[in-house]
């Protein structure tokens, strides 16, 4: 796993950039994730009082953003790494779902014909037949 770790304010000390690698490299090691493939991209900023911190996670295929403010730097990695999971769990639910269904058919030349020989000709006679296959 690769962490870039960017702040204009000099927010993230040693510790809180060992916090950081800690909490999210959990949800990358529980969803079994190849860890060399993957990269984070962590920000913080000062907005007041509080911490705004925004995390982008990178893999192959799967490009995820979160972002979140809190009163403490290590609340706002606390939130970051829930919202994480949750995205991390629904995308992995979204390619289950794709699989149990199967691929889309599609209508490419090689596919089956959709018209009968007669159906097609009758089209084509009406100068038709372009305007039903473009839809």
């Amino acid at each position: 796993m690769q962490f870039n770790f960017h702040s204009p304010d000099q927010l993230f000390t040693h510790p809180l950039q060992k916090y950081c690698r800690d909490k999210l490299a959990k949800p990358v090691v529980r969803h079994k994730l190849e860890e060399e493939e993957v990269r984070f991209e962590i920000e913080a900023v000062k907005h007041g009082d509080s911490t705004g911190m925004r995390v982008l996670f990178h893999q192959p295929g799967v490009h995820i953003t979160v972002s979140t403010l809190h009163a403490d730097a290590y609340g706002a990695v606390d939130l970051a790494v829930d919202k994480l999971k949750r995205k991390l769990a629904d995308t992995e639910e979204r390619r289950r779902a794709l699989a149990r269904r199967g691929p889309l058919p599609s209508l490419n030349d090689e596919a089956e014909d959709i018209f009968t020989e007669d159906e097609e000709e009758v089209l084509r006679e009406m100068g038709a037949l372009d305007a039903v296959l473009n839809l």
